[in-house]
């Protein structure tokens, strides 16, 4: 049977059409970005045909206990009880075969999935079931990656009964975690083989790393008709002597056909197997010598500071001098993998203690892209010394200091003499976590503007910029809007201690009218406003060196 998979966005989600249920299968019938399921609903034609989907999907997925998936229609005696778990992300069914009990009236944001099983003859009907996967559902494929898109596998050509002129596409899965995890697994593996190190930490790494890979084939569902199709290679291959003899044909096979194949292992929480991938990379840069050593490093180093904060739990508090130790620079000069496994192992159950926000980081997958190509001197010894670290240990020791007599000067937009610049420059520069004036200026630039910078850093003081628009405030009557909007323009400036007038015609400030600054205030009313801005910004404009 010709079947389609429509591929529908979200601002409103987008339709795509291709093999249904296998495409439907390999992408996991999970959202492999968030910390949620997606959610799918199959049409079914009748009761039977229901039961037998269902019965499909048990016997190849048995370790989903029958719950994964399940039947939705009026004869079965808890089908409300089920209608409502379903749109509950944490709840199953995952995938609901709905006999006419979801085609209307269910809001399910996560639904990523509608299978059409059936011919459908009316047009507003059609449309009523099209629209289960058009509600927006924020984070779903990860931390700021909100749900844009849906899909649609018809089966019955409904589409074309329509004449949709929706376009037709066949679409690649997308590689998983899983497969990313296996494939970068296998490329560490081979990598340390080839430099035959007799390292005992190096060779234990190796083995780990055959070990999960063995797993991963050893633990596939002979039954299940994906893994069938390569059954003499999972054969051969759930044998784990035989990861001990790869050649770059097995590679091959392990990674274009074994890698994407479902397996029996148990669920693991997605950001732990994120943090896996993240070191498993920064282990192949190592070893690689990459110019991403750098970037991947910094990543870890930035999760485990956010993780230090969450001291009190018990499980970080046990894990704290480790946590502490892999901050430290010395800790990265000459860093070995073995070093980096072991980091791993010791705090991937961890990372989903860190605040949802700071979790980005986690989800990050760089593409590398081709610049110009350039000859380069790969240095011999990894370096410990990172610019991102380097930023965010002088950007505290400023935050720290901020009753200094210069910043505190700053914070106030009080004007600063010569002798203020000088104190500030000595203060800076003779501290260990600032370092010489050369190295600041080789990761902050030659043309800092030193004012501007720790005012950004440290605020405006409330008070000052209260004070500044009192006069203003008390010089005519202003109605509630336009004085929450002068507020809201204080607390910016205390948060960010300066402020673009351009600014004022976006958000928040377009909350309360939509032109803005125009839209609350009259030309001379808004002018004043402006010249008040910009009186806190000449304070630090200036170059540095020039008092103000």
């Amino acid at each position: 049977m010709r079947a389609k998979l429509e591929k529908i966005e979200l601002s409103h989600p987008t339709i795509f059409a291709t093999q249904p249920l296998k495409l439907l299968m390999q992408r996991g019938l999970k959202v492999e970005g968030g910390d949620r399921l997606g959610k799918t609903i199959i049409f079914a034609r009748s009761q039977k045909h229901a039961q037998f989907i269902v019965d499909r999907f048990d016997a190849n997925y048995p370790h989903y206990k029958g719950k994964f998936a399940q039947v939705i229609h009026s004869d079965i005696a808890y089908a409300e009880s089920l209608i409502d778990d379903f749109p509950i992300a944490a709840k199953q069914p995952s995938i609901a075969v709905s006999v006419d009990m979801l085609d209307t009236g269910v809001d399910v944001p996560e639904v990523v999935n509608l299978v059409f099983f059936k011919p459908v003859y009316s047009q507003v009907k059609f449309n009523q079931m099209i629209g289960r996967g058009t509600r927006l559902c924020p984070n779903l494929f990860g931390v700021d990656e909100h749900k844009t898109e849906f899909l649609v596998f018809d089966l019955c050509g409904n589409f074309d009964f329509f004449e949709q002129t929706i376009p037709e596409t066949n679409q690649k899965p997308p590689e998983t975690l899983t497969t990313r995890l296996v494939n970068t697994r296998l490329e560490l593996a081979q990598l340390l083989h080839q430099q035959k190190n007799s390292d005992p930490e190096q060779t234990e790494l190796r083995s780990s790393l055959l070990n999960d890979l063995h797993q991963h084939v050893a633990t596939m569902e002979r039954e299940n008709f994906l893994v069938r199709r390569h059954l003499q290679h999972v054969e051969e291959f759930s044998k784990r002597e035989r990861w001990e003899q790869l050649n770059e044909a097995d590679t091959e096979i392990i990674s274009q056909s074994l890698s994407s194949l479902p397996n029996g292992l148990p669920t693991e929480d997605r950001l732990a197997k994120e943090f896996d991938l993240l070191c498993f990379k920064l282990q192949l840069s190592i070893l690689k010598r990459t110019n991403d050593f750098v970037r991947l490093r910094d990543q870890v180093r930035d999760l485990l500071s956010q993780l230090e904060a969450k001291r009190e739990i018990p499980m970080v508090k046990d894990q704290l001098s480790l946590i502490e130790e892999v901050q430290a620079e010395a800790w990265w000069t000459d860093v070995m993998p073995w070093m980096i496994d072991y980091v791993r192992l010791h705090l991937r159950d961890l990372i989903k203690f860190i605040d949802r926000q700071e979790q980005r980081i986690v989800y990050t997958n760089f593409e590398d892209q081709m610049g110009e190509v350039q000859e380069v001197d790969v240095p011999n010894k990894q370096t410990g010394f990172s610019p991102y670290q380097y930023r965010k240990k002088v950007e505290a020791y400023i935050r720290a200091n901020e009753n200094h007599v210069a910043i505190a000067k700053l914070k106030r937009n009080a004007p600063l003499t010569e002798s203020d610049l000088e104190s500030l420059e000595i203060m800076l520069f003779s501290s260990p976590e600032v370092g010489s004036r050369e190295q600041f200026e080789k990761v902050f630039g030659e043309n800092l503007r030193l004012k501007l910078f720790i005012r950004k850093l440290v605020g405006l003081d409330r008070n000052a910029a209260k004070q500044a628009f009192a006069q203003y405030l008390g010089s005519s009557t202003f109605s509630a809007n336009q004085i929450r909007f002068i507020e809201t323009i204080i607390d910016y400036l205390t948060q960010n201690g300066v402020m673009d007038p351009g600014q004022l015609y976006e958000s928040p400030f377009t909350e309360a009218h939509p032109d803005g600054l125009d839209g609350m205030f009259r030309d001379a009313a808004a002018d004043q406003i402006v010249a008040i801005l910009r009186s806190f910004n000449e304070t630090v404009e200036a170059e540095f060196g020039t008092a103000s």
